[in-house]
Protein backbone atom coordinates (compact mmCIF):
# COMPACT_ATOMS: atom_id res chain seq x y z
CA UNK A 1 0.00 0.00 0.00
CA UNK A 2 1.41 3.21 -1.08
CA UNK A 3 1.98 5.66 1.80
CA UNK A 4 -0.06 9.04 2.00
CA UNK A 5 1.19 12.27 1.05
CA UNK A 6 1.02 14.91 2.89
CA UNK A 7 -2.14 16.82 1.52
CA UNK A 8 -3.66 13.38 1.82
CA UNK A 9 -2.67 13.52 6.03
CA UNK A 10 -3.25 16.87 6.56
CA UNK A 11 -6.70 16.47 5.21
CA UNK A 12 -7.52 13.63 7.50
CA UNK A 13 -6.35 15.84 10.87
CA UNK A 14 -8.41 18.66 9.63
CA UNK A 15 -11.07 16.58 9.08
CA UNK A 16 -10.49 14.78 12.38
CA UNK A 17 -10.06 18.88 14.21
CA UNK A 18 -13.33 19.74 13.05
CA UNK A 19 -15.00 16.77 13.95
CA UNK A 20 -13.94 17.31 17.49
CA UNK A 21 -14.52 21.15 17.30
CA UNK A 22 -18.03 19.90 16.59
CA UNK A 23 -18.11 17.96 19.92
CA UNK A 24 -16.95 20.62 21.88
CA UNK A 25 -19.36 22.88 20.83
CA UNK A 26 -22.65 20.18 21.36
CA UNK A 27 -21.22 19.66 24.72
CA UNK A 28 -21.05 23.79 25.37
CA UNK A 29 -24.38 23.82 24.05
CA UNK A 30 -25.65 21.46 25.99
CA UNK A 31 -24.20 22.67 29.10
CA UNK A 32 -25.91 25.62 28.20
CA UNK A 33 -28.81 24.73 27.32
CA UNK A 34 -29.35 22.78 31.23
CA UNK A 35 -27.95 25.86 32.87
CA UNK A 36 -30.24 27.92 31.20
CA UNK A 37 -33.25 25.62 32.43
CA UNK A 38 -31.99 25.60 35.58
CA UNK A 39 -31.78 29.53 35.59
CA UNK A 40 -35.51 29.85 34.15
CA UNK A 41 -37.06 27.20 36.75
CA UNK A 42 -35.04 29.57 39.62
CA UNK A 43 -36.56 32.77 38.33
CA UNK A 44 -34.05 34.27 36.87
CA UNK A 45 -35.40 35.09 33.72
CA UNK A 46 -37.93 37.15 35.89
CA UNK A 47 -34.96 39.33 36.74
CA UNK A 48 -33.06 42.32 35.55
CA UNK A 49 -29.98 42.26 36.23
CA UNK A 50 -27.43 43.23 33.93
CA UNK A 51 -24.91 40.40 31.80
CA UNK A 52 -22.04 41.58 34.22
CA UNK A 53 -23.37 41.38 37.35
CA UNK A 54 -25.14 38.16 36.54
CA UNK A 55 -21.85 36.74 35.23
CA UNK A 56 -20.21 37.76 38.38
CA UNK A 57 -23.30 35.94 40.30
CA UNK A 58 -22.81 32.89 38.50
CA UNK A 59 -18.75 33.14 39.33
CA UNK A 60 -19.38 33.08 42.56
CA UNK A 61 -21.36 30.22 42.57
CA UNK A 62 -19.08 28.05 40.56
CA UNK A 63 -15.89 29.35 43.35
CA UNK A 64 -18.44 27.87 46.49
CA UNK A 65 -18.45 24.64 44.22
CA UNK A 66 -14.63 24.69 43.40
CA UNK A 67 -12.91 24.58 46.32
CA UNK A 68 -10.01 26.90 48.09
CA UNK A 69 -9.10 29.94 46.08
CA UNK A 70 -5.51 28.31 46.30
CA UNK A 71 -6.05 25.32 44.75
CA UNK A 72 -5.25 25.76 41.23
CA UNK A 73 -7.85 24.38 37.98
CA UNK A 74 -6.37 21.14 37.07
CA UNK A 75 -4.41 20.94 33.63
CA UNK A 76 -3.54 18.49 31.26
CA UNK A 77 0.37 17.60 31.14
CA UNK A 78 2.19 16.06 28.50
CA UNK A 79 3.53 13.09 29.35
CA UNK A 80 7.34 13.09 29.52
CA UNK A 81 9.85 12.51 27.12
CA UNK A 82 11.50 9.18 27.20
CA UNK A 83 15.40 9.99 27.99
CA UNK A 84 18.01 8.26 26.18
CA UNK A 85 19.47 5.59 28.91
CA UNK A 86 16.11 3.99 28.83
CA UNK A 87 15.60 2.87 25.71
CA UNK A 88 17.59 -0.23 26.37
Amino acid sequence: MARKTLSERKAEKLAELNRIKAELAELESKAAERIGKLAIAAGLGDLDIDEATLRKEFEALASKFRGPKNVPAPTVQAAPAPSANSAN
